[in-house]
């Protein structure tokens, strides 16, 4: 392994012995929650929270209202998007694959898994030769990057039981409020008595504030479904090297749960028809509201 490599096994994913965790934490979690949302009205849909929710949430009720509603624009698929499509496959099958493969076929692989993906295969399609070839090779940077940043997986398959993808859901007063994500990578062994896994959120940006928030709700999310906390959650920046990580303690899964807690009654007294509390904000940008939003103009119109 190179310096960097030994770095990132031996500070960020080495779980030591683990971690013990309080007997019956998973469902003291969800009592918590079950409890604290209290019985909801009948609804024709359940009310669906993920990290980007809860992220707006936190920023404006009209922006959180605005995503329960479906009000946005139907997401369409860009380069940019594409390219960490394409990444995260990539990544997928480097974790998981038997041979090793240089990071041009790599990506090529990917590109070839994605073909019949509703979102990325008819964006791929309709690239020409130069851009398809400017996609992939923004795939192979972002393996080396990777490869650069992580110690091998497969030598060591046994020991850090790779997991990619990972998607996790909870659901609370029998399916009215449900909460999803997808970890990008989870590393060490599992045991059934203590706290190893490592989970991770891969990004080939910069850092966001509302990134640790999500790490902790996939912590959460992890929790609930396997009776067991994860020892710590981080996000890794390709572009450095560098990661942000936090140990997962009860006061960080409580946290999380409060939050949930938080969105899902906004959501339903907001249903009932409680006014809207406007923040204005830099996200006031993509917001489909903003036209009509006295916080949004007061914004544009206050010089700063």
């Amino acid at each position: 392994m190179t310096p960097i490599q030994r770095r990132t096994l031996d500070e960020l994913v080495g779980p030591g012995r683990g971690r013990d965790f309080p007997a019956g934490l998973s469902d003291r979690l969800r009592a918590r929650i079950e409890e604290a949302i209290g019985p909801l009205a009948p609804r024709a849909s359940a009310i669906r929270l993920t990290k980007e929710r809860l992220n707006d949430h936190s920023r404006c009720e009209g922006l959180f209202r605005s995503g329960l509603l479906g009000e946005r624009p139907p997401f369409e698929t860009s380069f940019r998007s594409a390219s960490g499509t394409l990444l995260h496959k990539a990544i997928e099958i480097e974790a998981g694959g038997r041979e090793h493969v240089d990071p041009w076929p790599l990506a090529e692989r990917a590109a070839m898994s994605l073909h019949d993906e509703r979102r990325f295969g008819p964006f791929w399609e309709a690239l020409g030769p130069t851009a398809q070839d400017e996609l992939l090779m923004e795939t192979v940077r972002g393996v080396e990057m990777f490869r650069a940043s992580f110690p091998p997986l497969r030598p060591l398959r046994s020991d850090l039981v790779p997991v990619t993808e990972l998607w996790l859901e909870a659901r609370f007063r029998a399916g009215a409020v449900v909460v999803s994500g997808c970890v990008d990578l989870v590393l060490n062994r599992p045991e059934p008595s203590r706290s190893t896994r490592l989970l991770l959120d891969l990004k080939s940006g910069g850092a966001w504030p509302e990134h640790p928030e999500d790490m902790r709700l996939y912590a959460l999310l992890y929790t609930l479904r396997f009776g067991v906390p994860p020892i710590r959650v981080a996000t890794v920046f390709l572009s450095s090297g560098e990661w942000q990580a936090e140990e997962v303690s009860e006061d960080t899964l409580v946290r999380a749960a409060d939050r949930v807690v938080r969105a899902a009654r906004a959501a339903a007294e907001l249903a009932k028809g409680r006014e809207e509390r406007l923040t204005a904000g830099p996200y006031c940008s993509w917001c489909p509201r903003r036209s009509a939003c006295p916080a949004a103009r007061e914004r544009v119109a206050t010089p700063r």
